[in-house]
């Protein structure tokens, strides 16, 4: 088995990265999803409150993906941290018993 630990580190970076950027962008563009009603009537108060709804339910999503991203680059450190360890006992054990 061939593991580009490397690779990985560097890909869990970038994931980090793009989580980092994906945050950013949400933060800055949340009040442009804060619509207000364009009238006192009832369907412009629908809409607007059907707009916030569906923007309340996407920022609800795109935090999820962030908190995912962040999840994958963590879990990507770990199992390459725990290849190394294992393959390190490996070695010495293969060393041990020649």
């Amino acid at each position: 088995m061939e593991f580009d630990r490397a690779g990985a580190i560097k890909s869990a970076t970038a994931l980090d990265a793009l989580a980092d950027r994906l945050e950013a962008d949400l933060k800055a563009n949340t009040p442009a999803l804060a619509v207000e009603a364009a009238g006192l009537d009832e369907v412009s108060q629908r809409a607007a409150q059907t707009l916030r709804g569906v923007a309340a339910s996407y920022d609800e999503a795109a935090t999820a993906g962030v908190l995912e991203l962040r999840k994958l680059a963590a879990a990507l450190r770990s199992q390459s941290q725990s290849l190394v360890v294992m393959d390190t006992e490996n070695a010495a054990g293969l060393g041990a018993s020649a």
